[in-house]
């Protein structure tokens, strides 16, 4: 008898490729009975190709698989914006600036003397910015969250109040200075204060990421405000109306708000201060701008760091 071996994938098996016609030597019931024997396949072999049958039929759940390790990747990246933000606040001190006209507190880093020290500062919070941004942007903003946010930003640029620092640990929570020209100022003829420059302004602000805001209750300096993404064309038609088309020198001056982006708890928000001759020039000069980061102590938003700024 000469036979062959036929291999598959799930499992092997014997299959008889050819009989000896020597039918005057053996007789016809016993080939009949070794074909029936060679038929039947071992129980092992049965078993094995029915587990790779069911193994192979099993489908692998791949949206699973990618919201695990989209998940770790998260957690990741939250575990390093909390290193760098404490390694910010080992770092950080404070500035003395006395208790007159209440200056609030500068966070400082008197350690970092040298220019290569001051960059390694600046590295660490542009990459907590990094991950903020690159991790929220685009994500729909957690509404009452936001607009506490959008609170703080407009109390603070408009001079009506102002966000506390954001503290390692249990310390006290420290009051942020004012921005711009919008706190008290010593009176140099005695020793109490004078009000700032900008406090009986109307300050405008246009706010395109939001529909409406909670408005500081303060009656001074009143604030004004222009919404959606048509608010800034909005604040210029009216301004040139009111003001520009009498008196071309005339300037539009408004803080605009934006972007914005909150992640895990953290947030970025970009400040830009255009002024505007006539409420028609585009690209008109401007008083500079910011980049601010906070993170959220229960329902309160405290500043971790000023970015960046520039201008006046």
């Amino acid at each position: 008898m000469v036979g062959s071996i036929v291999k598959t994938k799930a499992w092997s098996s014997v299959a008889v490729a050819g009989v000896c016609a020597m039918t005057t030597l053996i007789g016809p019931s016993v080939l009949q009975g070794q074909a029936s024997a060679k038929k039947a396949p071992p129980a092992r072999a049965a078993a094995a190709g029915a587990a790779a049958k069911t193994a192979a039929s099993a489908p692998v759940d791949s949206a699973a698989v990618v919201a695990r390790l989209l998940a770790t990747d998260e957690r990741t990246a939250l575990s390093r914006l909390t290193a760098l933000r404490s390694l910010y606040l080992r770092k950080a001190d404070w500035a003395e600036l006395g208790d007159r006209c209440t200056p609030g507190a500068l966070r400082v880093f008197p350690k970092d003397t040298t220019q290569a020290a001051r960059d390694s500062v600046q590295a660490i919070a542009e990459a907590m910015e990094e991950i903020v941004v690159g991790r929220g942007a685009g994500s729909p903003l957690p509404a009452a969250d936001a607009r506490a946010l959008l609170r703080v930003v407009v109390g603070w640029e408009a001079g009506i109040d102002r966000p506390n620092w954001d503290m390692a640990g249990t310390a006290k929570p420290r009051q942020a200075i004012a921005t711009g020209l919008t706190g008290e100022v010593p009176d140099p003829a005695g020793p109490g204060c004078l009000p700032s420059p900008t406090a009986t302004d109307t300050v405008t602000f246009v706010i395109p990421g939001f529909a409406d805001m909670d408005f500081p209750r303060a009656p001074r300096p009143r604030v004004k405000a222009y919404f959606g993404p048509e608010g800034q064309l909005h604040a210029r038609d009216e301004f040139f109306v009111d003001v520009g088309s009498k008196d071309p020198k005339a300037e539009l001056r408004y803080i605009l708000v934006a972007p914005m982006v909150i992640w895990k708890g953290y947030a970025m928000v970009g400040v830009r201060r255009p002024q505007e001759l006539g409420g028609v020039q585009v690209d008109g000069s401007n008083r500079g701008g910011a980049a601010y980061l906070f993170r959220q102590v229960g329902k309160e938003w405290r500043l971790i760091s000023v970015v960046r700024s520039w201008g006046g």
